[in-house]
């Protein structure tokens, strides 16, 4: 998929010729087919490759353990449902770009001073 993309993968699946009954192979097939029809406009990694994208899953979970590993695990520390989210959000927004860590304080202190 690197190098050919989804459409190359669906034109393989089709190529199977399976038999016509319905049982839990053909099923899965159909399902697996209609999933990258579905989503073949997400795979053009021919593409993504050739802009610098990164396709790869690693940024995202490096990011999961820094940004919220780091902060949530630390030890004794227990958090709610809602406590997580609003700390997943400032620390996702503390590890942006500075400018709008500052912009987001000064524009809560402006909101709360009117």
């Amino acid at each position: 998929m690197k190098h050919e993309g989804g459409a190359a993968i669906i034109a393989r699946l089709e190529q199977y010729a399976l038999p016509a009954r319905n049982g839990p192979s053909r099923a899965k097939y159909d399902e697996t087919l209609n999933y990258f029809r579905n989503n073949v406009h997400r795979m053009d990694y021919p593409t993504y490759v050739a802009n610098g994208w990164l396709i790869g899953s690693g940024a995202v979970e490096s990011a999961c353990k820094t940004v919220v590993g780091q902060r949530l695990k630390l030890a004794g520390m227990r958090w709610c449902t809602d406590g997580t989210d609003a700390m997943c959000h400032l620390r996702a927004l503390f590890k942006s770009e500075p400018r709008q860590w500052q912009a987001f304080w000064q524009r809560l202190y402006a909101c709360s001073t009117n």
